[in-house]
């Protein structure tokens, strides 16, 4: 009798995907990522490089860590000097004794500027030359001997110092 309507199907809420348009776009998008891997570690691998400064630089820092100090500053008059054990401010010395045991892989004037010596009353003798590692040794061996000195031995009791005036802490 009538006319034949078409069966619509109803639409289909899910897209279909063109299997050979998917591909492509997976493989483009595989493609970008391995060219941006590539160019991130080239470039990474290009900042571990040392330009020539820096490796003047380190061979320059080297040399210094190989030509260290172990360096004593002696008090150069009678007087009260500066103090960093706890409880004393000042502590009085006389000419010759030790105010402090130090090392420095930079020098006398890479470590104090002379201003500070004068000021302070001091003079930097060094006692020791070698490698940082020898010279802190060496450190290690004065400030154990401190209290021992004949300077410390002959103070009264209560005046001695288990390690120089600026000396704050044993290392």
């Amino acid at each position: 009798m009538g006319a034949h309507k078409p069966l619509l199907e109803p639409p289909s809420s899910t897209p279909r995907i063109s299997y050979p348009f998917f591909r492509i776009g997976l493989a483009s998008l595989l493609v970008a990522c391995a060219i941006y891997l590539k160019t991130r570690l080239v470039e990474t691998a290009g900042a571990t490089k040392s330009r020539p400064d820096d490796a003047t630089k380190l061979q320059r820092r080297l040399k210094e860590i190989d030509d260290s100090e172990q360096y004593v500053l002696i008090a150069t008059a009678d007087g009260w000097y500066p103090c960093l054990h706890h409880g004393r401010a000042v502590f009085y010395l006389k000419t010759g004794e030790v105010w402090k045991y130090g090392v420095t892989s930079k020098g006398q004037f890479g470590r104090y500027a002379a201003a500070f010596l004068v000021r302070n009353k001091v003079s930097y003798l060094i006692q020791y030359k070698g490698t940082y590692s020898e010279c802190l040794k060496q450190e290690q061996i004065k400030l154990f001997n401190y209290p021992y000195l004949p300077e410390n031995m002959i103070r009264p009791p209560a005046l001695r110092l288990p390690r120089p005036p600026y000396n704050a802490v044993m290392r």
